[in-house]
This record gives C-alpha cells, structure tokens and sequence, in this order.
C-alpha cells in the first residue's frame, strides 16, 4: 500500500522548485527532484495575451527517468499551452534508441502542428488555439500528425541514431474551441500503451484509450474475456491471481505496435467533449503499470491542480520500489505525467 498524503502547500511551489542557472528551454525549467532529473515546463503566454486569448486549462507535465539509468529518459512530453496540443512519448525499451525516437516523434509532432495552424490561420507564427471544431477535421489532423512522427522516426531518427532499431509509444490530444457556447471539444489520438484518462466530477475514471498490447491479443484471440483482463491488469498482489494469470499479467507490458516499428502503425482517433472541471491525463506505461486505475482516480480528484502531475510520478516512483514480495505492480521504469483541467 502506498502511504503518502497530499500537502496543499505544494500548490504554490510545485512549479518554482529551481536552482539558479538550471534554465535550459526557453520556456521550461529543469531541476533535480527524487534523486533523478525531472523536467517540469511551465509554458507561459505572451504579457499581451487577454484572458480571450487563453485556454481555460491548467496544463502542468512532469517527467522522472528510470532510477537504474538517473541520467537518460527515453520518455518525453510536449505541451503548447497556447495553441492547446499535449503529448506523451515513450522510446521503446527493447530497441538501440528509444530515447531519440520519443524525441525524435515530439520534433515532428511540434512542427507539423505549427505548420497545420499556420495553414487553417493563414499566418505564420500563429499560437492561439483553435476554434470553430466543425470547420476542421481534427480526427485527420492528428492522424497525419502521427503519421508524419511516423515517418521522422523511420528518416532523421534512424540517421541520428545509427540504426533501425528505434519505436516509441505516443498518446496525443488537442483542443478545440466551440464559441458560439463555450464548449470544448477534445480530439485524442494514441499507438502502443502510453494512455488518456478523464475523470469528470461525480464520475468513476474513465480510460479513454485501449491499449495496443499484449493482454488485448489475448482477448481478442478469446484466450480471456474483456472482464478478467482488466481484473488482471489492475492486480496488486499474487494471491489476486491464478498461475495463468500471472503469466498473463506478465504479458500486458508487451506492445504489438508503435511508431517506428516493423509496420506502419494502426493509429487510433477519437473526440470528447470536455465540460468545467473535467481532469485529462496522458502518460506513459511507467504511471499505469504501477499505479492502478482506483489509485491514479484518488490522485488526479484530491489533488491540488498544480501538484497533480508530480504526484502521480511521486506515486508512481514510490510503487516501483516496493519489494515483489508486497506488490506484483512494481515496474522501475521512465514515468511521463500531463495533466489538464478545465478551469471555466
């Protein structure tokens, strides 16, 4: 069981924990935190910007390498607060160069992104968020998005690593503005099992996405039904779990696809609208793999709107070094957080 409470006082501090001369982005910080080198980026707006002009989202994302490997994390997360684009990226471990793949995926992400908003905008330079959902197909736009990350992985990736032996996961969103009733409209878009979560007010968590992975095989090959894959990907202990279970358990942090693999990828799109108060997470396998669903929910409704990203990590963090012995879930291991919340 993990014990640790929350602190409100993290609320004001959780984004200004910083030594001087740690500047290393022109719009983020980067400070030791936990022993390891966790990034926290603070996407702030322009001084001229009107509250018009603004998201009505708290964004905040938070990044821990693998203690095993402190100095190199093959996650990474990008955040256009203005423009309203979010994404996880998680290298795949078993290839030569997971990390240049995530980042490789975020480079292509971030341009192609600007360069769609240039178009639609008709101006360069453009970094306000979109709006009139109807007009723009959106499910596309991320879906060539992906393709493009895709395709920057399989040309500048494999040059820059050396090798062809490069994947990373993605789980991406981006927002959209309905003016004429101040509605949200989020599209969300994923390949491989870094996921999106939303927990609406009064509501259970709800998975937005169904992972590309192993124990999705065995339900779709009737090995396991849909009900006892999620009672064995959300175990605790052992003793939860039959011989075969376990086996199973062991199997669900394979993936069957990913960016840069063997095949181009089946990418999966879908939209929600998101209301006042919504929470949103994106993260990467290290979050889920070692917390479960009821204890990522408590987290993401408790905590304060700054902290709920670190703490998710924290969390996290504290569960992958539990002994075997206590857990089953203890994964050491890269762990990426974006959280969101809808303010008004």
């Amino acid at each position: 069981m993990i014990t640790k409470t929350f602190d409100r006082k993290e609320q004001s501090t959780s984004m200004s924990q910083t030594r001087p001369g740690r500047l290393n982005h022109r719009r983020g910080v980067s400070h030791e935190y936990l022993n390891g080198s966790v990034r926290s980026l603070q996407w702030l707006l322009p001084d001229d910007a009107t509250k018009e002009d603004r998201l009505p989202f708290k964004i905040v994302g938070y990044s821990l390498p693998c203690e095993r490997h402190p100095q190199s994390n093959e996650d990474s997360f990008l955040i256009e607060q203005y423009s309203g684009l979010v994404a996880v990226f998680d290298g795949v471990g078993g290839s030569a160069a997971g990390d240049i793949a995530s980042q490789a995926a975020k480079r292509a992400s971030l341009v192609g992104w600007k360069g769609a908003l240039g178009q639609i905008h008709k101006q360069r330079n453009v970094r306000h968020f979109l709006e009139d959902c109807d007009k723009i197909d959106f499910c596309t736009l991320l879906q060539h998005l992906i393709e493009h990350a895709d395709e920057t992985i399989r040309t500048d990736g494999v040059k820059e690593a050396g090798t062809d032996d490069l994947a990373t996961t993605v789980a991406i969103a981006a927002l959209c503005h309905h003016p004429e009733n101040n509605e949200f409209n989020m599209v969300y878009a994923h390949v491989g099992d870094s996921r999106v979560y939303l927990l609406k007010k009064g509501e259970p968590l709800q998975r937005l996405t169904i992972d590309d992975g192993l124990l999705g095989k065995l339900v779709e090959n009737e090995m396991v039904n849909e009900e006892d894959a999620r009672r064995i990907d959300q175990a605790i202990h052992a003793e939860e779990l039959t011989e075969a279970e376990i086996s199973y358990f062991r199997l669900r942090g394979g993936i069957t696809q990913a960016l840069g693999g063997p095949l181009p990828p089946e990418i999966h799109v879908d939209q929600i609208p998101i209301a006042i108060g919504d929470r949103i997470l994106l993260c990467t396998d290290g979050i889920h793999d070692n917390l479960t669903d009821l204890e990522i929910e408590e987290i993401l409704r408790k905590a304060p709107r700054n902290a709920a990203a670190r703490l998710l990590v924290e969390y996290a963090l504290l569960r992958s070094r539990e002994e075997r012995q206590t857990t089953i879930r203890a994964k050491p291991d890269d762990m990426t957080a974006i959280v969101l919340i809808r303010r008004y």
